[in-house]
């Protein structure tokens, strides 16, 4: 890929022709005129590619060596329906060419003509679509949630079911994963949208103070109550309060909540009457809080209580589809809040990025993202710039051994396996010498899975040689 920094920044175009000297040529050419511009020789590295990158026009060959171009087609329009497909043909396969137009492609290039028209046509088509483009990624961003993911699709049908419904809502997903972001879309998709919503973190609060927090107090009921304040279920009433990291509610604070959802009523601290609330109430938690309750760790009852509807956030290591429109998403937000121009990643930074974990989930897909806008001096999408908050951040393995002891089974499941992976890789490199064949051997793994597991966690084999 090669770029002219001088240009301004007119889109990403993808090649697919067998003939390297004719990839070589529209790259050449498309380079010097602000595009960024990738090739590829076959079908395989085609849907790869677009599957992993967001492609504002390609040039497609119907006449692939051994292969069938006008297959690449379907394939588009399934994956990038708001990508333009311009069909390269001789003069022998214009009929072909229009074929394919009746297919969905855009137009067609002869192959031979002046670059000035394939320039003149790619402008005149790409200026429509720029809007067309912003329009479709909208409509793939239905209640804030940026996604095409199956899903993503089953979450915002659930938001859709509940519009008309006061049921309690309960969501279950790992931080960073937008249980906020759901539980603000169910309230402003509802009838109790000109309501408030408001939202307080169980975990956060110590437990002394979470009680006044949620249901208010009178003055001079305890030593700083200096005048009466409501709750925030009292402040919320006819609209929508979230009860985020509800799993950490402490358990005596979890009997007066059943109290208040069976009774729709909060008895201030303090109060000698209750006060009757209309309050619809969304909890969440990262915990797995079925277990919690059959653990006797949270109120079985309060559970059931909760549970009407479950929407389940599945992490981004779990829908890694949606990590190109997500980051083409926060890519626009921090060009325009910083006045840049940075390109979408480039087919190999594309490809790390989808093969990383990001056990921050989405909120760490958009700290990198910023960070890789802001300190981008070429235009690029740097992916050292992207993952520079690893780089010395995380304990090396052997700072973190004493994770394996006792101490590793009051984490996370997702950080416990880190925190062993982590330490594994750094024992087999140091078994193996730094020597990647031989820790796939030992490991019982491909090469291939070994150099993935390394790049996540950042381990360089050079250390070890």
């Amino acid at each position: 890929m090669s770029e002219a920094p001088t240009h301004h920044y007119r889109g990403r175009v993808l090649i697919l022709d067998d003939d390297i000297v004719t990839c070589r040529f529209y790259e050449a050419l498309l380079s010097r005129s602000g595009y960024v511009a990738e090739s590829c020789n076959n079908l395989q590295s085609f849907q790869e590619m677009i599957a992993r990158v967001s492609y504002d026009a390609i040039l497609l060959d119907l006449q692939l060596e051994h292969e069938r171009g006008i297959d690449a087609l379907p394939i588009v329009l399934k994956q990038a329906p708001f990508t333009k497909v311009f069909i390269l043909t001789s003069y022998a396969t214009v009929d072909k060419a229009v074929d394919a137009m009746r297919r969905g492609a855009t137009g067609f290039l002869q192959k031979g003509s002046g670059g000035d028209q394939v320039l003149a046509e790619l402008a005149t088509h790409l200026s429509a679509h720029d809007a067309t483009r912003k329009e479709g990624l909208s409509q793939k961003s239905r209640y804030g949630l940026i996604g095409q993911s199956s899903a993503i699709e089953e979450v915002v049908s659930t938001i859709d079911k509940l519009k008309s419904v006061d049921s309690t809502v309960l969501i279950l997903g790992e931080s960073g994963t937008g249980k906020e972001v759901v539980a603000r879309a169910i309230h402003e998709s509802s009838k109790r949208a000109a309501g408030r919503f408001g939202a307080i973190n169980c975990g956060a609060i110590p437990e002394s103070l979470l009680e006044s927090e949620l249901f208010g107090h009178r003055k001079g009921s305890f030593t700083d109550a200096k005048a009466d304040r409501k709750g925030i279920f009292e402040l919320c009433s006819t609209g929508t309060l979230l009860l985020d990291e509800i799993g950490d509610m402490p358990l005596v604070l979890q009997t007066k909540l059943l109290r208040v959802l069976q009774e729709r009523q909060v008895m201030p601290i303090g109060a000698n009457m209750p006060i009757d609330i209309d309050t619809r109430v969304i909890a969440a938690t990262h915990r797995d809080i079925l277990d919690e309750a059959r653990s006797k760790r949270f109120r079985e009852d309060l559970y059931y209580r909760l549970s009407i509807v479950i929407i389940r956030i599945p992490p981004l290591r779990h829908r890694t589809e949606d990590i190109a429109l997500l980051t083409e998403h926060f890519l626009t937000t921090f060009n325009q809040r910083f006045g840049r121009e940075i390109r979408m990643p480039s087919h190999s930074a594309m490809a790390r990025m989808m093969a990383y974990d990001w056990p921050g989930n989405v909120r760490e897909l958009q700290n990198a993202i910023e960070r890789a806008v802001v300190l981008s001096t070429d235009g690029e999408l740097a992916i050292d710039n992207m993952f520079q908050h690893l780089d010395g951040s995380q304990p090396r393995a052997q700072e973190q051994s004493h994770l394996l002891d006792d101490n590793v089974f009051g984490l996370p499941l997702t950080d416990a396996k880190q925190a062993f992976e982590r330490v594994y890789l750094d024992n087999l490199m140091r078994i193996a010498s730094g020597n990647i064949s031989e820790a796939a051997r030992v490991s019982g793994r491909y090469r291939a899975d070994v150099y993935r597991l390394l790049n996540r966690y950042g381990i360089e084999t050079s250390a070890f040689r």
